[in-house]
C-alpha cells in the first residue's frame, strides 16, 4: 500500500496520501514531514461520515469522490473497497488529471485489499 501512495504522491506532488478506515483509522501513509496523519485520519473520517449521512437523508447513494477545498489546499477522498484513499494537494491542482490518478491509486488499493482477504 505505501508503494502505491508513494507513486501518487510523486505522481501528481502531493503533499502526502492516506488509506484511512470509514471509521478514522489509519492504514497507512505517506506524508511529508511534519503532517499529522492522526488528525488527518480523523477529519477524513469526520468528511466521510457527515457526507455520507447527507446524501442518505436526500436519498442518494454513498459518494464514491469528493474534494474539500481551503485556502491553502485541498483534500480529496476517493472510495478504495472498505476504504478510502485521502491525498493532500495544493489549492492550484487541477483536479482533472489529478482525479484519474487519484482514481487508478484507489482501486489499485482495492486490489491489494482484496488480495490480502483472500489469502
Amino acid at each position: 500500500m505505501k508503494d502505491i501512495l508513494r507513486q501518487l504522491n510523486e505522481t501528481i506532488s502531493a503533499r502526502g496520501s492516506l488509506v484511512v478506515a470509514r471509521d478514522g483509522v489509519l492504514v497507512a501513509a505517506d506524508v511529508n514531514e511534519g503532517v499529522d496523519v492522526d488528525r488527518l485520519s480523523a477529519l477524513g473520517a469526520a468528511i466521510v461520515t457527515e457526507v455520507g449521512a447527507s446524501l442518505s437523508r436526500a436519498g442518494l447513494t454513498e459518494f464514491s469522490h469528493v474534494e474539500v477545498a481551503a485556502e491553502h489546499g485541498k483534500i480529496l477522498l476517493a472510495e478504495a473497497g472498505p476504504t478510502y484513499l485521502m491525498v493532500l494537494v495544493g489549492a492550484r491542482l487541477e483536479i482533472g488529471p489529478g482525479s484519474i490518478e487519484i482514481q487508478s491509486a484507489a482501486n489499485r488499493l482495492q486490489r491489494a485489499a482484496d488480495f490480502a482477504t483472500h489469502e
